[in-house]
This record gives C-alpha cells, structure tokens and sequence, in this order.
C-alpha cells in the first residue's frame, strides 16, 4: 500500500520541479550595473511612448525575418537543453536555432548569450534583439523581441510551461519582475 502512495507523490513531485526549472544553467551574470528596482525597469512607457518603433516600420529586413523565423515554432514543445524544432526547444536552444538559421551564430546558455553583442536599455530594444531575464542579475531565460509598439513588448520565447509562445512581457508582472536586459547581436 505505502508503495503506490510513495510512486504518484514522487511523480508528481518531479513534475511540479521540471515546471518550475529554469531554463537555463544556474550561472551568475555579474554585471551589477543591471540591478534596477521593478519602478525604474517600469519606468520605460514613458520614454518608449517619445521614440515607438513597431515591426511594421521596421526596416532591417534582417530583423524581419528573425522574427518570421521565430514565429514558425510557435506551438513548438519546451525540451531541456532541446536544439532541434523535431524534437523541441529550451530557451537557449531556440534562440540559436532562430539566429543561426538567419546567418548569425550565438551559441550556448542563456547566461552566454547575455555576454554576446551589444548591451541595450528597455527603451532602445528593436525587434530581433534577444531579452534576458532572471533575478538578482543572474540569467536564466532569454527571448527574441517579436514587436515593439509604444510602451508594448513582444517576445518569442521557449518556456519550461507552455513551450514558444509569444507574449507581452510589458503586461505581465511575472516577466517585469525579471526583466535584466536587452542585448542587439545582429550589429
């Protein structure tokens, strides 16, 4: 009888800790120049409203098709440590799968990609830029800018909970809450 009991709780146990992983190694960015209270990272509508860019005006055609790339997984499974679109995605994954099928190879954890290309604020993010997340300045999630439109983000992202997807990381507190920075590697 304790058998069957202790089989389903440890399934369910493990469960619950796979959904909730992270995405990524456990690796600490070090960067202290990134630690901003939730306000001042909110702050951005502001200043986003004065110099909107949307994907629409885009005129990097570079920056178009990363994003059109992007979109093709929508749907696509979360994998850990995942590369492939046969067989899914972790964040990391996606993000190099998407870049490289465009001509620019990044590579590695998402705690790598954040040291690639150049460092950009909240309020300088073009489309096909990747976003970083995390807490206390230590990364563990990234994302490709699918839209940006007044003081609204999109992004394309691999989740540990719904695989890609696309969201409105300007609308949900949980992704304000771990919003690090933007980096641009396509210049």
């Amino acid at each position: 009888m304790i058998k069957n009991v202790i089989n389903p709780i440890s399934l369910l146990l493990l469960i619950v800790v796979f959904a909730f992983s992270s995405c990524s190694s456990p690796r600490q960015y070090t960067n202290k120049s990134h630690k901003k209270s939730r306000s001042e990272r909110i702050q951005y509508s502001k200043a986003r409203t004065k110099s909107s860019k949307s994907t629409s005006s885009t005129k990097n055609s570079k920056r178009t098709k990363i994003v059109s790339t992007a979109k093709k997984y929508i749907g696509k499974s979360y994998v850990y440590g995942g590369k492939k679109p046969s067989t899914g995605f972790d964040c990391s994954g996606f993000t190099s799968h998407v870049y490289k099928n465009n001509g620019v190879n990044i590579s590695g954890p998402s705690y790598v990609q954040a040291k690639q290309g150049k460092k950009k604020s909240m309020q300088e993010l073009e489309v096909g830029d990747l976003v970083f997340f995390g807490k206390k300045n230590k990364v563990t999630h990234v994302a490709i800018v699918a839209n940006v439109d007044h003081n609204r983000i999109k992004v394309i992202h691999s989740t540990s909970s719904r695989g890609v997807v696309l969201d409105d990381i300007s609308t949900s507190d949980y992704w304000q809450k771990r919003y690090l920075f933007g980096r641009d590697v396509l210049n």
